[in-house]
C-alpha cells in the first residue's frame, strides 16, 4: 500500500489513542531560539529526540537551531509512538523525551538521533568538527533538515571537516530507507506553512528538485551516518500539522512517514 492512505488512516486512529493517553499535537509554531528543557530526559525510557543546538555564523536560512522548535521535536514523538511500537523517553512533567545539544556537550554521546536546523547558518570549529566525527563514527546519527538552494554551499564544507573523504550520495527513492515501514514515493518535497500559503508551491524558493543526500559509514554501508534533506522542510510538516487543516493533508502523512522511516532505520542498521 502507498503510504498516504495508510498514513491518514493512522494518523486519525492516533489522534483517538493520543487522547486517551493525554498527549496533544502542540499547534501555533513559535520558532523559540531559547532552550526549554536542559540536559537529558528525566526518564530514558526509549527513543530520545536530540536537537543540535548552536550560535549562528551567518543569517543564511530563516532564524537558526531553534526553527520549529519545540513543536516539532514534541509532535513527532507523540506520533512516532503512537505509529509504532517504539518506547519513548519522558521528562518528569509528562512531556516526550525531546532535548537539545551543542556540539561540545558530553550529552552528544548519549543521543543516537540528532536533529539540526538550517545548517547554512553555521560552520562548525575544529574542535566541534572533532567531536562530530567521533560522535557519528561511535554510532551517532544527524539527519541535517530545511535546506534549499543553495544552502548545500556551506553545508558540504561542513560534512567534509567532520568526515574528511566522505562519500555523499543521492539517494534513490528504491532505497530502503524509505520503505522501512512506509513506502515514500515520491520523495517528499515539504514547504513551511509561510511558504505554502502564499504561493501553493511544494517549494519556497521556486522551481527546484528536492535530494535526500546520505553519508555512510565506510566499514558499514548500511549504516547511515548523516541524512541532508535538499529543498525539504519536513520537520515544518510535524510542527504544523494542527494549524491550519489543507497543509495537513498534503503534507503530514508524507512528513511523518519519512520521518518515522528514518527514526527505524538507523536505530536497526
Amino acid at each position: 500500500m502507498r503510504f498516504a492512505p495508510a498514513l491518514a488512516l493512522a494518523l486519525g486512529l492516533a489522534v483517538m489513542r493520543g487522547a486517551a493517553q493525554q498527549d496533544t499535537i502542540l499547534t501555533n509554531g513559535r520558532n523559540l531560539q531559547i532552550p526549554i528543557n536542559h540536559g537529558l530526559p528525566d526518564k530514558p525510557l526509549g527513543f530520545t529526540f536530540c536537537r543540535l543546538r548552536y550560535q549562528n555564523t551567518r543569517r543564511a536560512r530563516k532564524t537558526g537551531w531553534g526553527d520549529d522548535y519545540p513543536q516539532a521535536d514534541y509532535n513527532f514523538l507523540v506520533r512516532l509512538s503512537e505509529l509504532t511500537k517504539t518506547t519513548i523517553s519522558r521528562w518528569n512533567n509528562g512531556d516526550p523525551g525531546f532535548a537539545n545539544v551543542t556540539a561540545t556537550d558530553p550529552d552528544l554521546f548519549r543521543c543516537p538521533f540528532l536533529r539540526m536546523q538550517n545548517a547554512a547558518n553555521y560552520d562548525f570549529t575544529p574542535e566541534e568538527a572533532t567531536h562530530m566525527h567521533d560522535y557519528l563514527l561511535k554510532g551517532g546519527f544527524l539527519w541535517i533538515d530545511d535546506n534549499w538552494d543553495p544552502d548545500f554551499q556551506y553545508i558540504r564544507p561542513n560534512l567534509m571537516r567532520i568526515l574528511p573523504g566522505a562519500q555523499i550520495v543521492d539517494l534513490p527513492v528504491e532505497h530502503p530507507l524509505f520503505s522501512i515501514l512506509y513506502r515514500v514515493d515520491p520523495l517528499p518535497h515539504i514547504p513551511a506553512l509561510g511558504s505554502w500559503q502564499r504561493h501553493r508551491q511544494t517549494s519556497e524558493i521556486g522551481p527546484s528538485t528536492v535530494h535526500y543526500y546520505g553519508v555512510f559509514d565506510e566499514n558499514h554501508d548500511e549504516r547511515l551516518l548523516v541524512l541532508v534533506s535538499m529543498n525539504s522542510d519536513v520537520s515544518d510538516s510535524w510542527e504544523r500539522e494542527g494549524d491550519n487543516r489543507d497543509y495537513f493533508e498534503t503534507f503530514a502523512g508524507k512528513g511523518y512517514a519519512l520521518g518515522v522511516d528514518v527514526a527505524l532505520y538507523v536505530m536497526t542498521h
